[in-house]
């Protein structure tokens, strides 16, 4: 197949080259703006043959790369894509739940493929980011049904990005049973998640805190451990297997706070361990005066776009300053930022701003990232953006 073709500028031919994957508006040289979003496209520079991808006249980001040589079959190349991304992720087929394709990191930008592993089967969660991921849906659906062969396929796409995409939101149940995918269960080292697959945030889990949730798990003995932002508690249910005293659970989504209450009894884990409140958690870190041996902080994206920077910067400082005040001394913060627009440098200057203000003097214990099924590449930076830090307050 023949694909529509478009010139790039000789800066955009050169990042690609250097590993870039993304495209800007004011590096095209042809006209675009006539162009249905979503249409994959064959980049070109002075006439020659630079990448293959597709576009979106209406977002900043308005080229992806998919590949650096021709592609005459789109299905094959999706087919071929995600075979690849399986290949790096053998290390982590054990585990039950990874992610199986992470967008930029497997040349799939704007798609992203969680696998779930249960006793029923397997069930594929994949968010659809961006038009041109819409626009080929059903070359990557069939891919993954024939990869997989999965019991259960749900497709989200409710992602902030996609507002800036200028595309609506859906989610739909391809396969499986819609009930049985909202009532669904994640396993991690030996540990159950109650899951929604289908209304629940992002794939339903958050598969990226993995590796430091571990670490706590190891960490977390007899102590009694505040769980902010807890959502479906993912670092509090895990503390209370590693021996935790107590874990309190804050979030202001009620959903997310059945999920909680259906995570403990999975568990077999006493209610006495545990308290779950509904609340804003700036609400109840400035009403409550209760201390804690651990706090976790782990809030969504603050920042989700440049536009935003100054008032998500102005959030994380308060989180982690309220956080600060509810340490016992000797108390450990784990605190993190989702937000790919705030550096690890700057992350970090907001951390030792709060803790000058605040006196307190801190020893980085633990310092993480996304785990390495959602990898980063090293010259492509977008593919990097979790940090996660713990330290002890004295």
């Amino acid at each position: 197949m023949t694909w529509p073709i478009v010139q790039i500028s000789e800066r955009a031919k050169g990042q690609i080259e250097k590993g870039s994957l993304w495209i800007f508006s004011n590096e095209f040289v042809s006209k675009i703006k006539g162009i249905k979003s979503g249409t994959w496209i064959d980049f070109h520079c002075r006439g020659q043959f630079v990448a293959y991808g597709y576009v979106n006249p209406h977002s900043l980001i308005t080229g992806r790369v998919c590949s650096r040589t021709p592609v005459l079959d789109r299905k094959g190349l999706f087919l071929s894509l995600i075979e690849r991304s399986l290949n790096r992720r053998k290390d982590f087929f054990e585990f039950g739940s990874y992610r199986a394709v992470f967008a930029e990191s497997d040349w799939l930008s704007g798609l992203i493929v969680d696998v779930y592993e249960n006793s029923k089967g397997t069930v594929l969660v994949a968010q659809s980011n961006t038009a041109g991921m819409d626009e080929a849906r059903s070359d990557w659906q069939d891919a993954l049904v024939k990869i997989f062969k999965p019991s259960g396929l749900v497709v989200k796409a409710d992602s902030a990005i996609r507002r800036l995409e200028e595309i609506k939101n859906f989610t739909e149940v391809i396969l499986g049973n819609e009930q049985e995918l909202s009532q669904g269960q994640v396993l991690e080292d030996g540990v159950s998640f109650a899951a929604d697959f289908v209304n629940g945030q992002k794939t339903g889990f958050f598969l990226d805190q993995r590796d430091n949730r571990l670490f706590l798990k190891k960490k977390s003995k007899s102590l009694k451990i505040l769980d902010l932002c807890s959502y479906s508690g993912g670092w509090g249910i895990s503390a209370l297997s590693g021996g935790a005293q107590h874990v309190t659970f804050v979030d202001q989504s009620e959903e997310a706070l059945a999920l909680v209450t259906k995570g403990l009894a999975l568990n077999d884990f006493s209610l006495e361990r545990a308290s779950l409140i509904k609340s804003d958690v700036f609400d109840f870190l400035e009403k409550n005066a209760e201390k804690f041996d651990v706090v976790v902080a782990d809030p969504p994206a603050f920042i989700k776009s440049k536009k935003n920077m100054n008032q998500g910067l102005k959030a994380y400082a308060k989180l982690n300053s309220l956080a600060l005040s509810k340490l016992a001394p000797g108390g450990v913060l784990y605190t993190c930022s989702c937000s790919f627009h705030l550096s690890e440098s700057e992350f970090e200057k907001i951390l030792i701003d709060e803790v000058q203000k605040a006196r307190r003097e801190c020893r980085v214990l633990f310092r993480g990232t996304q785990a390495g099924d959602h990898p980063w590449i090293l010259n492509r930076p977008e593919s990097k953006y979790l940090k996660c830090l713990g330290f002890k307050v004295e």
